[in-house]
């Protein structure tokens, strides 16, 4: 049905020749009441789409985020209420989206697929016995649009002068506009988009507004650097949202014909409380010059009562706007509006305890979920927006138990398939241009393509994207099997990153630990995956694999006599023992080791994002639940609780503060979400008994009265509390029809079913 894709120019946007976004239109006479009217639309840029006068777009940053050499998604609608008798019109507004970024990191502005924006739609109606087609080709007319500019890793420029009267209407007449031209179609194979569409999920407004003067919102240097002249402002105002999230501004405001209003998003200020882009400035040396253009949305008002304008094709990470162009008294609360963006992803666990420094990291750790999934896990929603395969990696488990994602996660592992080379290499960031596959991966990273259809399995239940990536699996294991080294073991790529204090003291956890211990681990799962799908010679393979890493790793890289994992730091020794690399008669010795590092280090959380997504799990596995808090929760960096006491609302992407480009907005330290949920609320999901997968078994930490959580299951919510009596727990349990609960405390083990069930739980 999209076999013809048509285009409105021949060039594309560059930072310095920016192109206007165009409008394609197709007027069309309907010569029945429609009863069934379906329109394909794929596009490798984003889209809006008006039908006769109505805004139908599914949502934000549509249809979705891929290499076009790879795939390009469509969105399919149903538009018979829509329609009419007569005389109807369709218009799309094109934007560059990920196929047309100008944006030289990454590689972006490099790409091969780079190309003319272009689109291809096609229309199926039916009634009155009758029926009708329309496809995309040069009957469909364009024109440029007020949309000067459009870069989502950038901004907007948007000049409403040159707004269109009655452009989205039926009866507009668009008999002057320029034909549209017949286009070289995307490489990339045709898929429906199936993730979950990018929407307004909450709405904040402006909680403090701060009338600056006479600063630059760049340096040299984010403390004690020279100025940038060019990053000068006279006069702007500072709108401080409360939180740090993605999204764009709503701009609502009355003014004079040709009034500019720029407006600037940033995630934190200076220390003598100016705006500034030193914290999320990536694109330096070369490209500061368009500095300017950095999370900036322009708009030039038409001067005709009051207007409101919301940046299509983009989207920012902030918590603070500075808005320049505007008077004193346009300052007020009702100028901006913030919208939080992200996947429409229905929340499914909570958690709350008498614990409030807990149950704040816990809302930092959501809220940073939410600020970077937009279709796929993305590594901060300012600088970067990549879907760094890592990250995905260590934060798929609480993801999936926070949010219903599996569908999105499935459509960017079908992006991960697209981008493994025939050898078996994966890139770092997916998608990607071709960037990657040189630096940025390794086994750490590459192990998404295990670890995200595990997590979807224990999760879900679903087995059908293992199946789906069972080639992938199989070909990436083949590859790094072939890359070790004389004593079987790995040292590709990236290791432990984000480790407290790697700029002075290097990552403690070798390499090639890191590399061997993550080969054994999606070994090991892969096999799992590959039985319950039903490839028997995968399986095999995948077993025999993670036999000889854990083999070489017991070898090479644990002190047998003090059974201390090479490198000796907390990273290094909770992995292996989390992945039960030690024996069951060496775990004991194994674990004291581990409480001696902690000691040693001062309690501190010197490890990264590995060591971060292993070592509070070995703690409450051990019935240490209150160092693992206490940890977390200390005041002093590095730690969780040092993000609270700076003013954090979002979890942030390091334990420390260095003032260079720390995101205060990152998902892949998040794991504490499933410690909160699984350790301390007890709720917790265990695929192993298939039968009830579903396990209620708390571990209470000293200091606290009660937890609490839930967790929606295909036959519903299942709900668990527990509070503290003189000699054990009262724990309260809402189970859903067809359901069931193992509760498994102390001496207690056993299996309960629907309905609400009161416990007393005896130490």
């Amino acid at each position: 049905m999209l076999d013809t894709f048509i285009r409105a120019s021949d060039t594309y946007t560059e930072l310095d020749r920016p192109v206007c976004a165009p409008y394609i239109r197709r007027s069309f006479e309907l010569p029945f009441v429609p009863e069934e009217a379906t329109l394909v639309l794929a596009t490798p840029g984003f889209y809006e789409l008006y039908v006769n006068g109505q805004a139908v777009t599914k949502g934000y940053l549509a249809p979705y985020i891929s290499n076009p050499s790879d795939m390009v998604c469509y969105d399919t609608y149903e538009l018979s209420a829509h329609l009419c008798k007569g005389k109807n019109a369709i218009t799309i507004l094109l934007g560059n989206g990920f196929a047309n970024q100008p944006v030289h990191h990454w590689a972006f502005a490099d790409a091969e697929f780079r190309a003319p924006l272009c689109v291809a739609a096609s229309l199926t109606a039916h009634g009155e016995g009758q029926s009708f087609t329309l496809s995309s080709d040069e009957h469909f007319k364009t024109h440029p649009s007020p949309l000067l500019f459009d870069a989502y890793r950038y901004g907007v420029i948007y000049d409403a002068r040159l707004a269109i009267d009655g452009v989205f209407d039926a009866n507009f007449d668009d008999t002057s506009w320029e034909s549209c031209s017949i286009a070289v179609p995307p490489k990339g194979e045709l898929v429906p988009c199936t993730a979950h569409p990018i929407r307004c999920i909450e709405e904040y407004r402006p909680v403090h507004i701060e009338r600056k003067e006479n600063f630059c919102y760049l340096r040299t240097a984010f403390r004690g650097g020279e100025d940038i002249p060019s990053t000068h402002v006279d006069v702007g105002y500072l709108y401080d949202f409360g939180k740090s999230h993605a999204g764009v501004c709503c701009l609502r405001i009355k003014g004079k014909r040709g009034q500019t209003i720029t407006l600037r998003h940033g995630e934190r200020l200076t220390d003598d409380g100016h705006f500034t882009f030193n914290s999320i400035h990536t694109f330096r040396s070369t490209y500061a010059e368009y500095i300017h253009l950095f999370q900036t949305d322009v708009y030039t008002l038409k001067g005709d009562g009051e207007e409101i304008f919301i940046p299509p094709f983009t989207y920012h990470g902030y918590r603070y706007v500075l808005v320049e162009g505007i008077t004193e008294e346009q300052a007020t609360s009702d100028l901006l509006t913030s919208l939080f963006l992200s996947s429409d992803t229905p929340v499914r666990s909570s958690f709350s305890c008498s614990d409030e420094r807990i149950n704040t990291l816990y809302r930092m750790a959501h809220q940073a979920d939410r600020s970077n999934f937009h279709y796929f896990p993305t590594d901060c929603p300012h600088r970067e927006k990549n879907g760094w395969t890592g990250d995905a990696s260590v934060s798929a488990d609480h993801l999936l138990l926070s949010l219903d994602c599996a569908d999105s996660l499935a459509l960017w592992l079908c992006s991960m398939r697209h981008a493994q080379r025939p050898d078996g290499m994966l890139p770092g960031i997916v998608p990607t241009s071709g960037w990657g596959y040189a630096w940025g991966n390794g086994p750490a990273w590459d192990s998404a393509c295990v670890t995200v259809p595990y997590a979807i399995y224990t999760y879900d239940g679903r087995t059908d994207v293992a199946d789906a990536c069972a080639d992938m699996i199989d070909r990436y294991l083949h590859y790094i099997a072939s890359r070790r080294d004389e004593n079987g073991l790995i040292a590709v790529g990236l290791g432990d990153w984000c480790q407290p204090g790697n700029q002075t003291i290097g990552i403690l956890s070798p390499l090639r630990l890191t590399d061997s211990a993550t080969v054994y681990d999606i070994a090991r799962k892969a096999a799992e995956l590959m039985r319950v799908t039903g490839h028997t010679a995968k399986a095999a393979y995948a077993d025999k694999l993670s036999e000889q890493m854990r083999d070489a790793i017991r070898r090479h890289l644990i002190d047998r006599d003090t059974l201390v994992a090479e490198g000796d730091c907390l990273t290094s020794q909770a992995l292996l023992l989390s992945l039960g690399i030690f024996t069951a008669e060496e775990d004991a010795q194994a674990y004291r080791v581990l409480r001696s590092q902690i000691e040693r280090e001062g309690r501190r959380l010197i490890c990264g994002m590995i060591g971060l997504r292993h070592i509070f799990s070995v703690l409450c596995e051990h019935g240490d639940v209150d160092l693992a808090l206490s940890m977390m929760l200390r005041k002093e960096a590095p730690s969780y609780g040092a993000m609270i006491e700076r003013g954090a609302t979002a979890l942030c992407e390091a334990l420390e503060e260095n003032g260079v480009q720390e995101s205060e907005n990152h998902h892949f330290l998040g794991d504490i979400l499933r410690i909160f949920t699984a350790y301390v609320a007890g709720l917790r999901i265990d695929r192993a008994d298939r039968d009830t997968p579903i396990v209620f078994s708390p571990t209470p930490p000293t200091h606290m009265s009660y937890a609490q959580a839930s967790y929606t299951t295909p036959h519903g919510t299942v709900r668990v509390r527990w509070e503290k009596t003189e000699d054990g727990l009262r724990a309260s349990l809402h189970i859903p029809p067809q359901a069931c609960v193992r509760v498994r405390y102390k001496a207690t083990d056993r299996r309960l079913g629907e309905g609400e069930h009161t416990l007393v739980l005896v130490n």
